[in-house]
C-alpha cells in the first residue's frame, strides 16, 4: 500500500510506574516501518509517581501525554480517545516492544475486509522469542484463554485480545474502548463480544508481531484475590450485558456450575483467597442489578447481530484442557 494512501493511526500506550519498560517500548514504536506523518503517539499515564511523565516529556517531546489523576488500570486508556485523530487506534500496555512491520501488516489486514473491526498481532515472549499465543478461545461458561498456534494460516479469527488495532468508528459507537468500570481483566473479552454484537469480527495476524515482557506493572501491584475477583466479576458482567435474555437464562446454570467447580478446586488446592474472590464476585453481581441493567440497556440498543453469531466463535474444547484461567 503506497505510503500516501496509508491511513492515520493513533498509537496509544497506557502506563503506571512503568518507566523502565517504556525505555524499551517507546524506541521500538518510533522505529516502526510506518510513515512518521501517518501515526500519532499518545501516552496515558495513570498517575505514576516514578517520573514517567517528566522522562517522556524530556526525551520524547513529540509524544502527547495524557495524565490521569489516579490509577485507572488498563481501562485508563479511554482517556486518550478524545485526542485520537486516526482512522484506527493501536492500543497496548507499556510492557511490549513492536516489530518494525507490526503496524503496517495490521493496517493492511484490517483494510482488506470491511467486516473486520479489530486485528491483533502475534504475541512473542520478549526474553526467549517463543510464540506465547496462537489465538484465544471463549467458553459458554464465560471462561477464556489462549491456545498454541494450530495451523500455518497467516491469520485466525479470535473472540478477543488485549492489544491491537481497532477501527475508531467502532470505538465511537460505544463511546469507550474498554468498559470504564472494569479496571483490568476481561476488559478485552468484553470488547471482543461487543464487536461481535455489532456483527463484526476480530482477527489475529501472525506476520504482525509484538514482544511481551509479561505484565511487569501488574506483577508489582496486584494480588491473587484482586485478580480473581476482577476477572470473575467482569466476565459475569459481560455475560449479563451482551446476551439476550433467552440466552442468559439458557446458559446461566452452566455459568454458575463452572463457578461452583472452580470454588471447589480452589478449596481442594488450598487457595481459599481465590475461592473467596469468586464468591465475592458472585455477590457483587447479585447486589448490583441496577448497574447491570443500565449497562445492558445501553449496549442492547447497539445490537446488530443475534446471539447465534456471537456464539459462533465460542468453543468448549479448550475448557477441559485449562478450565481455570486464574
Amino acid at each position: 500500500m503506497p505510503s500516501k494512501k496509508l491511513p492515520l493511526v493513533s498509537v496509544v500506550i497506557v502506563t503506571y510506574n512503568g518507566i523502565e519498560a517504556l525505555k524499551l517500548c517507546i524506541p521500538s514504536i518510533i522505529k516502526i516501518d510506518y510513515p512518521k506523518n501517518r501515526y500519532e503517539f499518545i501516552l496515558v499515564d495513570n498517575a505514576s509517581d516514578d517520573d514517567t511523565a517528566d522522562y517522556v516529556k524530556k526525551n520524547y517531546p513529540k509524544i502527547k501525554i495524557i495524565k490521569n489523576t489516579s490509577n485507572l488500570g488498563y481501562v485508563g486508556i479511554n482517556s486518550a480517545l478524545p485526542f485520537c485523530r486516526g482512522k484506527y487506534i493501536y492500543f497496548t500496555n507499556n510492557d511490549i516492544t513492536l516489530n518494525k512491520k507490526c503496524l503496517i501488516n495490521l493496517v493492511n489486514k484490517i483494510e482488506s475486509d470491511n467486516n473486520i473491526a479489530f486485528v491483533s498481532n502475534g504475541i512473542i515472549n520478549y526474553y526467549d522469542r517463543k510464540l506465547e499465543s496462537g489465538g484465544t478461545w471463549a467458553s459458554k461458561a464465560m471462561y477464556c484463554g489462549h491456545f498454541q498456534r494450530e495451523s500455518d494460516a497467516s491469520s485466525v479469527e479470535i473472540p478477543y485480545m488485549g492489544v491491537g488495532l481497532i477501527k475508531k468508528s467502532v470505538v465511537d459507537e460505544f463511546s469507550y474502548l474498554f468498559d470504564p468500570d472494569y479496571f483490568i481483566y476481561a476488559e478485552d473479552f468484553d470488547l471482543g463480544l461487543r464487536i461481535r454484537l455489532l456483527g463484526m469480527k476480530s482477527v489475529m495476524v501472525f506476520d504482525a508481531v509484538n514482544y511481551h515482557m509479561h505484565a511487569l506493572t501488574m506483577k508489582k501491584y496486584s494480588t491473587r484475590y484482586r485478580n480473581t475477583f476482577l476477572l470473575e466479576r467482569n466476565s459475569l458482567l459481560t455475560f449479563f450485558k451482551v446476551f439476550s435474555l433467552r440466552t442468559v437464562l439458557l446458559l446461566l446454570p452452566y455459568v454458575l456450575a463452572l463457578r461452583a467447580v472452580s470454588i471447589v478446586k480452589d478449596i481442594v488446592t488450598l487457595s481459599p483467597k481465590s475461592a473467596l474472590a469468586r464468591l465475592s464476585a458472585l455477590l457483587w453481581i447479585a447486589s448490583h442489578p441496577n448497574v447491570i441493567l443500565k449497562k445492558r440497556k445501553a449496549l442492547q440498543k447497539l445490537r446488530k447481530a443475534d446471539d447465534k453469531y456471537i456464539l459462533k466463535i465460542f468453543s468448549e474444547k479448550y475448557l477441559l484442557k485449562k478450565p481455570f484461567i486464574v
